[in-house]
């Protein structure tokens, strides 16, 4: 199967275009010049004459155009351009008629009329002809070079997206590795069964990570069933300490959310929680449909004290990379907001449902 290419898809259509016009152009001249000439009629050299003197132009204009994309006139500026196209158009003209005159000569047999009235009022009366070709095609490279510079611009926004999203998202699987592997370090020692079991669940995630953290995205669910994973493995470790209530809308399981974006939240609510909290810490995870938004609150007890270092083992990068992950999916669709009260503390995101 063929991948589809948006750029050389675009030349191709301009092609296509120019030529369309551009044969649509000389016919408009040919039948205008029809009722001017009905006495050319009367001769089918003379017909013919009419008709050679458009296929000239015709193929004149062709060699013009390449002029004009050689040296690329319509990036000049206005008052270069006209000039350009004034004199430009008064010697493509010229060679136009001696063009025509020659092969009215061949055809007809006609003696070549090149006296000094003849040249002005033959150039005179389809000087305007070449002007407005001129005009039209580079008016059309004008508006097509517009197009193309904000085409490039999008295409160059949308990689560089593509390629800070999958930096951001590179970063999370080692913040987690990270943590993970120095809580099953501190049971090595004092409960070996319980280091064992920790790893078989940091295997089973990992596992979950290399099968979903392709995607750019997933259902809340199956997010929602990494982060319970995650948690069985910090209950290990804490046991007790650690409570998890889950409150997820099932009209809200559905909906598709950057994947891992809600797992640094979490490990963020656990790290904080553990050092300002009366234990056990009690983690809330909430998730809602609320008017045209899915509204998920990873709730933590203890008081907020930032997304900074707060150890050795702290990367610091957590909630920043949730903030530009979803600035990067969702410009101007979303709310990210942290609510600070004297025994809770609220990460709060609103995205946007597209219908």
């Amino acid at each position: 199967m063929t991948s589809f290419n948006p750029v050389k898809n675009r030349i191709s259509n301009r092609k296509y275009f120019f030529w369309y016009g551009h044969s649509l152009y000389w016919i408009a001249v040919l039948i205008q010049k029809i009722p001017l000439n009905l006495d050319l009629f009367e001769s089918f050299e003379l017909f013919l004459s009419l008709v050679s003197a458009v296929f000239m132009g015709f193929f004149i204009t062709c060699i013009l155009r390449f002029v004009y994309k050689k040296y690329s006139w319509y990036r000049f500026k206005l008052y270069y351009l006209v000039i350009i196209i004034f004199i430009c158009n008064i010697l493509i003209t010229l060679i136009w008629l001696y063009a025509v005159m020659i092969t009215d000569h061949l055809l007809t047999g006609y003696p070549l009329d090149m006296n000094y009235y003849s040249t002005l009022r033959w150039t005179t009366n389809n000087y305007l002809i070449m002007f407005l070709w001129s005009c039209l095609y580079l008016g059309y490279k004008i508006w097509e070079e517009s197009n193309n510079q904000k085409f490039q611009l999008e295409h160059e926004r949308s990689l560089l997206k593509t390629a800070q999203l999958e930096m951001l998202r590179y970063q999370i699987n080692p913040h987690f590795l990270f943590n993970t592997l120095n809580s099953a370090r501190a049971l090595v020692l004092v409960d070996p069964p319980q280091a064992r079991e920790m790893l078989t669940q940091i295997s089973e995630f990992l596992r979950y990570s290399l099968s979903e953290g392709k995607k750019s995205t997933i259902p809340l669910e199956k997010e929602m069933e990494a982060i319970n994973n995650y948690l069985d493995i910090e209950k290990i470790r804490y046991k007790e300490k650690l409570i998890v209530e889950y409150n997820i809308d099932p009209k809200a399981k559905d909906f598709d959310i950057p994947v891992f974006l809600i797992l640094p939240i979490v490990e963020n609510a656990i790290k904080h929680g553990m050092k300002t909290t009366t234990l056990p810490l009690r983690i809330k995870l909430n998730a809602e449909v609320v008017n045209d938004f899915i509204q998920i609150d990873v709730v933590n007890s203890g008081s907020w004290i930032g997304d900074i270092k707060i150890d050795n083992n702290s990367t610091g990068t957590g909630l920043k990379n949730v903030q530009k992950r979803l600035e990067n999916m969702y410009p101007d669709n979303f709310h990210f907001e942290i609510i600070k009260e004297d025994s809770f503390t609220h990460v709060v995101m609103k995205i946007k449902i597209e219908h």
